[in-house]
């Protein structure tokens, strides 16, 4: 029994240590992105502390989602058509990212927060289509459209305070952004490693007249119908007037 104890307490003793986590702290203003009638994108400023010497990524993004899209190719190689239907999974319909120091340059641990790592987790159907080619063609497409962005010019690494280095950062948010819930994130990332992660919600919501027209489309489509109708001959009895004055001159 003595050699027993003697020896569980000797493999005890041999384990490494675990270090305490690493602290990360961030606040973000605005709490809630309002999309107005006038909205054009906006700025999220977000604000903290993580262990110094680490590099901070922050990242927006929204829920994954399945998205279908159709191919395109050429039938009996003379005509460009529709071809496959392709099934993506695992796509979020927004996923930016910015750091205070490229994510190539981050080691392991860069690539995989950024587009390469959401890229390995995308998936496609049928499984015969090819992924190499598909999935650039994906990010491309989203980045054309404002949606999907890696950068490394809107983090700001501030002054030391003990253990902690202080960091600011500005992301920009697009003007496609659609309402709903989405989550900010923030990286600590050291000799190819995240010492320490947090994560909080941010959620996207309509005000005054597109908020009123949403809830008018879903809700009491009727009205939604008269009321286009109205939106439209209006429309149209004004550009009847604005040709009838110029032709009168």
């Amino acid at each position: 029994m003595k050699r027993v104890l003697t020896l569980f307490l000797f493999l005890l003793l041999a384990l490494p240590c675990a270090s305490p986590a690493a602290s990360l702290d961030f606040g973000m203003a605005p709490g809630v992105i309002t999309i107005s009638t006038f909205y054009n994108g906006t700025n999220v400023t977000v604000s903290g502390a993580v262990p110094d010497g680490a590099q901070v990524v922050v990242r927006f993004s929204g829920v994954p989602e399945k998205v279908a899209m159709k191919q395109k190719g050429k039938a009996f190689g003379l005509l460009w058509m529709n071809m496959n239907t392709l099934h993506f999974s695992g796509v979020p319909k927004v996923f930016l990212v910015e750091s205070s120091a490229p994510l190539k340059d981050l080691g392991v641990a860069g690539p995989s927060i950024g587009l390469t790592g959401l890229m390995d987790k995308i998936g496609i159907e049928p499984d015969t289509a090819d992924r190499s080619m598909l999935l650039p063609e994906l990010v491309k497409l989203k980045k054309s459209e404002g949606l999907y962005r890696e950068g490394n010019s809107a983090v700001t690494l501030g002054d030391k305070s003990g253990e902690l280095r202080q960091f600011t950062a500005k992301m920009a948010i697009p003007s496609r952004l659609s309402p709903g819930s989405y989550a900010l994130e923030v990286f600590a990332v050291k000799d190819g490693v995240i010492l320490a992660q947090a994560s909080q919600p941010l959620d996207a919501k309509m005000t005054g007249i597109p908020a009123l027209m949403a809830d008018l489309a879903f809700n009491h489509a009727v009205w939604y119908g008269i009321l286009a109708s109205v939106i439209a001959i209006m429309a149209g009895l004004g550009i009847g007037l604005v040709f009838q004055s110029k032709g009168a001159h």
